[in-house]
């Protein structure tokens, strides 16, 4: 797909507007980024993603290598220092593998920045017009709406999971792209029969994100792995090495124990580490999987159901949730903990006992204080219900974010559409000005919460969805 797209663009601009820049050069590099855009993925797809960041989740090391190595003072000028607006991790350590490993195909520090930008989606602030095409490019591998990358995925996701969406005529909408001249600056563009195109990648990508990505046993088997991965990281840091690093990613590889070499690292290293290396208890639990947790309830409709309409939103709800993001924060930071059991109430009590001798500002002492709180009210009350029902105390929580279709986001609105209208003249209009019947309704809430529970066959006992979700609002009224 990137070829079709490079291809296509570059026959647009020959055919529309006389650079003097190699633009053919640029479409090169392009394909390069895009065959290797994946090299320094994490294993098990994003799930392991955040182990690439410091200790404090901050992108400051990663970040750091990247800029070491592009070695331009207007590339480290464009990257972002919010978090919120930097690249995924595996996106960095893509850069970070491609410019190490593959070298031979740079020819200068420019094009070494252009390969970074085109990966990590660092788009030029500078303005001129090779930097303007060089963003067109950049879009094509890496926007939030529409790239090769995503158009590739969604219709191999889809093949491969069986998951019945709507068609992609990937050809056609690739056929359609264009450069226009928005006032002084050039932007990327798609003619006008692409725009039915254009909503399908949308409702495409809506489907997976909500049906698929966001299915209640891939969240769990997520949560599963992220801790079993953090238990691994522990287990290699205490050897003195670092397992998601630039080394485990590389061909050389590194030993992290004796006789034990992890090099382009991948899903079968973290499963033979669990396996083999460093078992623990929830490694027993993901290969055995009659020993899986089931969620009480199944879907976002479901939780809403459950709570909004037992609470009618309000301070109820509001405190409810804090103390459930408390819990699932607190479960999903630890790599000792991942359950709420008893061990879980021990060490918080000890915690909450220990507050008032830490080194803090009263305030933050205020803060952690209610945290615990909160947390304990929910394992209560948990514990509270196992009891009666004579069944093991073993839930999770996890957070979840509600969906929020790609149809409301500025850069679907925002995607120019070209009207050719004879004799070389064209008219742009924004998506958003020509589609009117497509609008996705703001949340006013971002998370919700799924609960998960171990059954117990040899008891016959069922667990009742409704009265368990009166109970945990009770507990907050």
């Amino acid at each position: 797909m990137g070829e079709i797209a490079s291809n296509q663009v570059i026959k647009e601009i020959d055919k529309k507007y006389k650079f003097k820049f190699d633009i053919k050069r640029v479409g090169e590099l392009f394909m390069i980024a895009c065959l290797l855009h994946d090299v320094g993925h994490a294993p098990f797809s994003h799930t392991g993603e955040e182990f690439y960041l410091d200790d404090d989740k901050r992108f400051t090391g990663i970040h750091n290598k990247l800029i070491e190595l592009v070695a331009t003072e207007k590339f480290e000028l464009d990257v972002p220092q919010e978090k919120t607006a930097a690249a995924a991790p595996h996106e960095i350590m893509s850069s970070i593998v491609g410019l190490i490993s593959f070298s031979d195909f740079f020819l200068n520090k420019s094009e070494r920045e252009f390969f970074a930008r085109c990966i990590t989606g660092y788009k030029y602030s500078e303005k001129s017009v090779e930097n303007d095409i060089r963003n067109c490019f950049i879009q094509l591998l890496n926007s939030k709406v529409i790239d090769v990358d995503r158009l590739d995925y969604l219709i191999r996701d889809a093949y491969i999971t069986g998951f019945d969406t709507v068609s992609i005529d990937y050809e056609r909408l690739l056929g359609a792209l264009t450069v226009i001249k928005n006032d002084d600056r050039y932007e990327l563009a798609y003619y006008k029969n692409a725009v039915s195109v254009i909503e399908n990648v949308v409702y495409a990508h809506d489907a997976e994100r909500k049906w698929i990505q966001s299915h209640p046993i891939v969240i769990y088997e997520t949560y599963i792995l992220q801790h079993i991965i953090g238990h691994l990281c522990t287990q290699v840091k205490a050897l003195g090495k670092n397992l998601f690093s630039l080394e485990s990613l590389l061909d050389k590889g590194q030993e992290i124990k004796e006789n034990v070499r992890v090099s382009l690292m991948s899903d079968d290293d973290i499963i033979y580490l669990m396996k083999n290396v460093f078992p623990n208890e929830l490694s027993a639990e993901y290969f055995r999987r009659v020993d899986r947790r089931h969620p009480v309830w199944k879907s976002e409709a479901e939780y809403k159901t459950f709570f909004l309409g037992k609470t009618s939103g309000g301070e109820i709800l509001k405190e409810f949730e804090m103390a459930m993001s408390a819990t699932a924060k607190y479960l999903g930071g630890r790599s000792d903990i991942w359950t709420i059991n008893q061990k879980l109430v021990d060490v918080v009590k000890t915690e909450l006992a220990e507050i008032d001798g830490q080194d803090l500002d009263e305030m933050s002492k205020t803060v952690q204080k209610k945290d615990k709180e909160r947390i304990l009210k929910v394992v209560n009350c948990l514990q509270k219900y196992a009891s009666e029902k004579n069944m093991k105390c073993d839930f999770i929580i996890i957070k979840a974010t509600q969906f929020n279709s790609g149809f409301g986001k500025p850069d679907f609105t925002d995607t120019n559409i070209s009207f050719p209208m004879g004799d070389s003249e064209e008219k742009v209009a924004k998506v958003g000005q020509i589609v009117s019947s497509l609008n996705a309704k703001v949340k006013d809430r971002d998370d919700f919460f799924y609960l998960f529970y171990k059954r117990d066959d040899s008891k016959d006992i069922e667990l009742e969805s409704q009265e368990l979700c009166r109970i945990l609002i009770k507990e907050f009224v």
